[in-house]
């Protein structure tokens, strides 16, 4: 049953089919660090796939966007490239500031703006993709979402329907807001 709910709420949701091309970055959406300023386990995933898109050519820059949120001491952006250098990814920008998706966008478009930077892969969880690709698109960035197809979101199905719920409820606001 929670696996059909699951499948049911994400469809409109997840993007599907991009194929590997190299653009100009990849940008490794932040999100809540686990206790001790540790990757959480979607963060690991998100390194994860960033890394392997990175080595696989995705895109000669990477940057990590994510401040510092619920009571962390340290931006998950700084966790992130951290992890990611670790990774095999030999450079890596940081855009600490961002607090939503909306700024992530934002901030991350100013900071690839003077590089001349416009086409990106967005790395998130499938069920964040289409909001993430919308609000980069406002921002003035082309992106394509990069799919975790062995993703979180498709192993812990429970977990998945509470994140997708929350999702719809991020689209409501955003919508309400004309975006």
């Amino acid at each position: 049953m929670v696996g059909w709910v699951a499948r049911a709420l994400e469809g409109p949701l997840v993007v599907r089919g991009a194929a590997l091309e190299p653009l100009d970055a990849i940008v490794v959406l932040g999100a809540p660090l686990a206790p001790g300023d540790a990757l959480s386990p979607v963060l690991a995933e998100r390194v994860r796939a960033a890394a392997q898109l990175f080595h696989a050519g995705g895109a000669p820059l990477v940057i990590a966007t994510g401040g510092i949120t619920r009571g962390a001491q340290r931006a998950e952006a700084c966790v992130l490239a951290e992890a990611l250098q670790a990774a095999g990814v030999p450079e890596v920008l940081v855009e600490d500031a961002a607090l939503t998706t909306a700024d992530n966008a934002r901030l991350t478009a100013a900071l690839l703006a003077p590089r001349g930077a416009r086409r990106v892969w967005l790395v998130t969880q499938p069920f964040h993709g289409r909001r993430a690709a919308r609000l980069f698109r406002a921002a003035g960035l082309e992106p394509q979402v990069w799919h975790i197809a062995d993703s979180l979101e498709y192993t812990d199905r429970r977990r998945a329907v509470r994140w997708l719920v929350r999702e719809y409820a991020a689209w409501v606001r955003l919508l309400a807001r004309g975006g």
